[in-house]
């Protein structure tokens, strides 16, 4: 696969964070890296980004913990709007039933926080493959 940059089309990650410090850190990395990068908040911002045509998403990066809406509630939402969609999920405190239950609705990647850079960009590359 060719770097991200220098296709014709920019992959477009979404990147679901609560923490305004972490949700700029993984969008300056991934811009940085040649992807165009959504920011929500919530997870309601999430999915009018995800129910809208005109903003293409080729993958989901999303915190467990967001204020309006649980991790797992979201993915089952994103996953009833867009089947194959890869989510890569962050979160910084990992509960095992949780975890359980996000690799049973079919997420890509389930990381602790923090994140290797190198194995952040590594899995959403992979998940575009």
């Amino acid at each position: 696969m060719q770097k991200p940059g220098t296709q014709s089309h920019q992959p477009t990650v979404l990147v679901v964070e609560d923490d305004e410090t972490v949700r700029d850190a993984m969008t300056r990395i991934l811009v940085r890296e040649g992807y165009l990068a959504l920011t929500a908040e919530t997870g309601h911002d999430a999915l009018g980004f995800l129910r809208t045509p005109l903003s293409p998403i080729n993958v989901v990066i999303l915190d467990v913990h967001l204020p309006d809406v649980s991790g797992i509630e979201l993915c089952a939402r994103i996953r009833e709007l867009h089947p194959n969609m890869p989510i890569v999920v962050c979160t910084g405190e990992a509960e095992p039933a949780e975890g359980a239950q996000l690799l049973e609705l079919g997420v890509h990647r389930y990381f602790r926080k923090p994140v290797a850079v190198d194995e952040l960009l590594a899995t959403v590359e992979a998940a575009l493959t």
